[in-house]
């Protein structure tokens, strides 16, 4: 399960909040340098993820390569996404692919085995910054600028998210949002980013 705060921001905030060093009660320690991301994603034809509200996405970070299959989210007012994430290495979008589990089996029922193709481009680069409570890391701030792609058409953005990990808990979330609006200015995101270059590619 994938729980994590979403905010539009200001690109300029994003320099801001970089600097800080705590938060209230949290420590923020940054990781060692930023994640330059490509996120290609992908459907079937008649766009049967889409329907279902489930997103595929193939994310490459130099070498690296994880397939990401991300379900249908329940969201909140103040930009709270719960939702669940199956998550692994590879290349290959196509689940017949993958090894034998519960997202492939699901991608297989959700597509009907039809092949997929890539639909959206997402770049981002992204700086995390990680907040520690009494030593324990219970969160992600993600500060992430880049551009949603659809075709030759590209939109570019500002985003900054907080993510738990496994010691956090929601009023982590709540602090953290409460501490960092005291810098910057927090508009709450409904749509995650392939929502929005979704929207984009159906007005292209």
């Amino acid at each position: 399960m994938e729980i994590e705060a979403k905010y539009r921001v200001e690109a300029a905030d994003l320099g801001i909040v970089a600097a800080l060093q705590n938060l209230g009660i949290y420590r923020l320690d940054p990781a060692p340098a930023p994640e330059q991301q490509e996120n290609v994603y992908y459907d079937t034809v008649d766009a049967r993820l889409t329907a279902a509200r489930y997103g595929l996405r193939v994310r490459r970070v130099g070498s690296r390569s994880l397939i990401t299959l991300k379900g249908p989210a329940e969201v909140t007012a103040d930009g709270v996404h719960r939702r669940s994430e199956f998550e692994f290495p590879g290349t290959n979008p196509q689940p017949t692919t993958w090894p034998a589990g519960v997202a492939r089996e699901l991608t297989l029922a959700l597509t009907g085995g039809a092949t997929l193709v890539p639909t959206v481009t997402i770049k981002t680069q992204r700086q995390v910054l990680y907040a520690q409570r009494e030593g324990v890391p219970v969160a992600e701030i993600c500060l992430d600028h880049g551009v949603l792609g659809v075709g030759t058409y590209e939109q570019p953005f500002s985003e900054l998210e907080i993510e738990l990990l496994s010691e956090g808990v929601h009023e982590d979330l709540v602090s953290l949002a409460s501490a960092l609006s005291l810098h910057i200015t927090l508009t709450p995101e409904p749509r995650t980013k392939l929502q929005r270059a979704l929207e984009l590619r159906a007005h292209a």
